[in-house]
């Protein structure tokens, strides 16, 4: 009997990795959380850098790894789900990276993107490491939510895990594990794997505490954003709290955007908003040709140039009410906000603009009821980015729009009228 269980793979990737994991555990990191003297700062950067790993395993393995390395990740519900709520509950607190976090984080992402490629089954061991989280989380949760008052729903998700559901999800997870034994050769490349994976975790929380000094630590795209890429945010607070609020002042002049795309879309215009006030540093001509190539492809994928136009009328505001001694430098956003007005007005004049606008309201009782307000500004606009040439302005909105399942008859019928009245008179 014990022969037969030495061969099974959750013995042996537990009886191989104990002393990696116990290491782990004897960090400053976990002391300190013990005994509750730990930096909000470092349980963040802890949540932020799991959210690297599992992003990015839930992502290559969903789309290119084989079936029976998918079903085991799937056993359970999202951890990369729970780590974005966590994220978003700090997300007003400003709290900067760990430049030497991020760096481990990000080289752990990419090792876990180059296996998807060369060795799929040897995620497994990545699977197996990062999934064991729900184990010593649940160990650690009390000290987590003591620490910084935090409880499932207000922080402390990742480390809740699956709550009073983790017993049966453990043994799915251990039942679909053990059926990868018959092979010795792949059974060993998902212990290197998972040896790997430790390797990462150790050198990650060996960054989290003690905290470096203020020079080791930064703003970047992924801690307004998990999903960003490593694209440049401003390193002054200030820029990013204005940049934030724009995008919220954005997104309420448009309901759509929530509607649409919730929480999700929420980061993305966080980290796109901190990314154009990055443009202030450049050239007007530059500026506009940033702005016309982002806006190109968001109207692409259903959000036609209108909203960044608005956008920047708003970022502009609110960082010269912020920072209001670099307002020569913000004012540079107006050449792009001229540009894509008179770009848009070329298509479909003011005049005619607006009475299609307010034709479209009369015909959906004032857009719902206010629920989906400036909706049709949405949609003439992406008429006007279509006959600019984006070929997908049109459709990558109207789908949504005319959804049946969402809208009733009228409106959807109001939507493919208004389109086609606009598509009559743009020139």
């Amino acid at each position: 009997m014990e022969q037969d269980k030495s061969r099974l793979l959750m013995f042996r990737l537990r009886q191989e990795t104990e002393p990696l994991h116990k290491k782990i555990q004897e960090l400053p990191f976990f002391t300190a959380l013990t005994c509750g003297t730990l930096p909000l700062a470092s349980y963040v950067n802890q949540i932020r850098a799991f959210a690297a790993a599992f992003g990015t395993l839930e992502h290559e393995t969903r789309s290119g790894a084989e079936p029976s390395v998918r079903a085991v990740l799937d056993a359970g519900e999202s951890r990369f789900t729970h780590l974005l709520r966590d994220i978003a509950c700090f997300g007003y607190k400003m709290i900067p990276e760990i430049i030497s976090v991020k760096r481990h984080a990000d080289a752990m992402a990419a090792r876990i993107r180059l296996l998807s490629i060369e060795d799929p089954v040897s995620l497994l061991g990545y699977i197996y490491v990062l999934q064991g989280t729900v184990l010593g989380n649940r160990v650690h949760l009390p000290d987590i939510k003591r620490t910084f008052n935090v409880d499932a729903s207000n922080g402390a998700a990742f480390y809740e895990g699956y709550g009073n559901r983790l017993s049966d999800y453990w043994n799915t997870f251990v039942n679909l594990m053990n059926s990868f034994t018959a092979d010795r050769a792949v059974a060993g490349r998902i212990l290197a794997a998972a040896h790997e994976a430790f390797g990462f975790l150790q050198d990650i929380h060996a960054c989290l505490f003690p905290l470096p000094a203020a020079d080791g630590m930064t703003f970047t795209s992924t801690s307004l954003n998990p999903e960003a890429g490593n694209h440049a945010v401003p390193a002054d607070e200030r820029e990013i709290a204005a940049a934030i609020t724009s995008g919220k002042l954005c997104r309420e002049e448009f309901p759509y955007f929530d509607e649409r795309y919730g929480e999700r879309g929420k980061r993305f215009t966080d980290s796109d908003a901190a990314w154009l006030t990055t443009l202030t540093a450049l050239m007007p001509p530059f500026i506009i040709s940033q702005v016309v190539w982002l806006s190109g492809v968001l109207a692409s994928r259903g959000m036609p140039r209108i909203t960044m136009e608005r956008q920047l009328v708003y970022l502009h505001k609110e960082l010269g009410k912020t920072v209001p001694e670099k307002q020569n430098e913000y004012d540079k956003l107006l050449g792009a906000v001229s540009w894509l007005e008179k770009e848009r007005l070329r298509h479909i004049g003011s005049e005619v603009f607006n009475s299609l606008c307010q034709a479209f309201i009369a015909k959906t009782d004032n857009e719902l009821g206010g629920r989906m307000k400036n909706t049709a500004s949405l949609i003439v606009s992406a008429v006007c980015d279509e006959k600019s040439g984006i070929e997908m302005a049109v459709p990558g909105l109207e789908a949504w729009l005319t959804d049946a399942e969402r809208f009733n008859a009228a409106w959807c019928s109001a939507v493919r009228e208004t389109i086609a009245q606009a598509r009559s008179v743009a020139v």
